[in-house]
């Protein structure tokens, strides 16, 4: 059970609160960080294979690295429209975590 569905699962019946929210889409966010990082960390990889290839490997790399760097494109997008989704939960997260450390 992931904790979206954790929270939803503790309403009983009544729709996750505000807070609830914005920890669910501060769950996103971070998901769509860590999957543009790891993207963004596959593109360097191969940029690296590519520059050190020669010959026939060298054309391999360039492909690979194309990919990297549309998988990565594609990755830093996805973080855009996710941050924008989760940018007006800022505030209650904030209240959130003031509550927390007081």
């Amino acid at each position: 059970m992931t904790k979206s569905t954790q929270i939803a699962a503790t309403a009983e019946g009544a729709g996750p609160t505000k807070a609830q929210i914005a920890e669910m889409r501060a769950g996103r966010l971070d998901d769509a960080h860590l999957a543009w990082f790891i993207a963004e960390t596959e593109c360097a990889k191969a940029l690296r294979a590519w520059r050190e290839g020669t010959g026939d490997d060298a054309d391999l790399a360039f492909c690979s690295y194309v990919a990297a760097l549309d998988r990565e494109e594609s990755a830093a997008r996805q973080l855009g429209r996710v941050w924008e989704a989760t940018e007006q939960c800022a505030p209650t997260l904030v209240q959130r975590m003031e509550e927390t450390l007081h």
